[in-house]
């Protein structure tokens, strides 16, 4: 009997156990799911999160509990499943405020796996696309600043990569491929000191092989893409002891080098896709930003909200 009311008892622990857990109230969830995430136990907050959304699907809680587990991955480390949340969220939620911060978290997840100069930069494009897209698109947003900085931070990586196969062609007397490379690098990524090293390394090569004209558009590429810096110094020296060849001045440098290899300044890599309908976000000219991509058009995977998490 005694046995029998021990297993009663335990029972019935249990059975209230059970039930405080399925009367407990969205808001109590909410409150106890933050404060784990205040105090960094991201397991801990996103079991809770998830428990809200399971017991109160239709609670007013349920568009921030998302976020909020998305970004507990995203600083738990699990880049992967943050990427994922993020995205679902995107899809559910496409005129939330939180937009902005969504877009900023995604290139943070990217940002994150990038890899050396040497290696595949996949995740480096990505954080790229999502970066400007933030930066665009939500100008006014907290977050545009923080995505401006690591836009920059992603644009140096880039560019270190393209100047790392532009010498592996080089040391390897391959200087056509060189060429094409470094003329592509100075058009993507011209703010960066990789593009004027590679000008000024094919400039060089334009001399020694006599293709002085060649030679001179280089050098002046770097004279107009870094002012006042140590390599247009080196540029400009260059230039001084060079008898003018080109023929119109005026044109743009880097554009008369790409027409000459064929090519044109169109950068299909990094598209923002705008809402059907929408007014075009206002673009950076070559003069006060980065070089300005083309915009294609079709879904906005932000949304338009102005507001933040």
């Amino acid at each position: 009997m005694v046995t029998r009311w021990i297993a009663c008892v335990a029972c019935g622990a249990l059975l209230v156990g059970c039930a405080a857990k399925r009367t407990k109230t969205a808001a109590e969830y909410f409150a106890s799911a933050n404060d784990h995430f205040r105090n960094g136990a991201f397991a801990a907050a996103t079991e809770e999160y998830r428990e809200l959304l399971d017991q109160h699907p239709f609670s007013e809680f349920v568009e921030e509990a998302e976020l909020r587990i998305a970004h507990a991955q995203y600083l738990d480390g699990r880049y992967a499943e943050a990427i994922v949340s993020l995205s679902d969220f995107q899809r559910r939620h496409p005129t939330s405020p939180h937009l902005p911060l969504v877009g900023y978290l995604l290139g943070m997840c990217y940002a994150r796996q990038m890899l050396d100069a040497d290696r595949d930069q996949t995740a480096a494009q990505n954080a790229h696309t999502y970066f400007l897209t933030v930066v665009r698109q939500y100008p006014e947003s907290p977050f545009a600043e923080l995505a401006r900085h690591e836009l920059a931070r992603c644009r140096q990586r880039l560019a270190e990569h393209e100047l790392y196969i532009a010498e592996f062609y080089a040391r390897r007397g391959n200087w056509k491929a060189a060429e094409v490379r470094i003329v592509d690098l100075a058009a993507r990524y011209g703010e960066t000191e990789e593009a004027a090293r590679g000008l000024l390394q094919l400039a060089r090569h334009f001399r020694k092989t006599g293709l002085l004209d060649r030679a001179e558009l280089a050098y002046r590429a770097v004279t107009q893409l870094r002012p006042g810096s140590p390599e247009a110094v080196v540029a400009q020296r260059a230039l001084q002891r060079l008898e003018s060849r080109t023929a119109s001045l005026r044109a743009d440098p880097v554009d008369t080098l790409l027409a000459l290899n064929g090519r044109t300044r169109v950068d299909e890599s990094y598209e923002t896709a705008l809402v059907p309908g929408a007014q075009a976000p206002q673009l950076p000219s070559r003069a006060t930003g980065f070089p300005v991509p083309a915009l294609g058009t079709g879904f906005d995977p932000f949304g338009r909200g102005r507001s933040y998490y």
